[in-house]
């Protein structure tokens, strides 16, 4: 019984690094299957941001970046186990939409045909790219 006390950091991390494997499994597995990205990304930063992916809320957590082509995301560092660097071309978004959830106000992107992935940004971290977003994706 007095070893309980050491045992508890084995058990938090095993359960962070669990946890995290259930979450990318649910949604960003998916969108790293057609849309993994290795390479160094050039390109305009956004920052981190807040996104919902299949459900899953990615809340600050994520580093935005985007450029003529597409937009790149990837988890902030201590998130990035199991969560490869994304690359998105902007032509793989075949709708974009508004939506409220209470008070929040958010674009609603749906990635890839037949879809892949629904994800959800806020209106106010979307207006930052949403000048190309729209110009690329409606000029596929």
């Amino acid at each position: 019984m007095t070893d309980l006390p050491y045992l508890f950091p084995f058990f938090f991390i095993g359960m962070f690094v669990f946890v995290l494997f259930f979450l990318s499994k649910k949604g960003w597995s998916d969108l790293a299957k057609e849309y993994q990205f290795d390479n160094t990304f050039e390109g305009e930063r956004v920052g981190v941001i807040s996104a919902a992916i299949n459900g899953v809320n990615y809340n600050n957590c994520l580093l935005l970046k985007y450029n003529d082509e597409g937009f790149y995301l990837r988890p902030v560092f201590i998130f990035r186990l199991f969560h490869k660097p994304l690359f998105i071309p902007w032509k793989a978004i075949r709708d974009i939409r508004d939506k409220k959830i209470l008070f929040v106000q958010l674009k609603e992107l749906v990635i890839g045909k037949p879809t892949i992935a629904i994800m959800q940004i806020r209106k106010t971290a979307f207006s930052k790219i949403e000048r190309i977003a729209i110009l690329k994706a409606h000029t596929k």
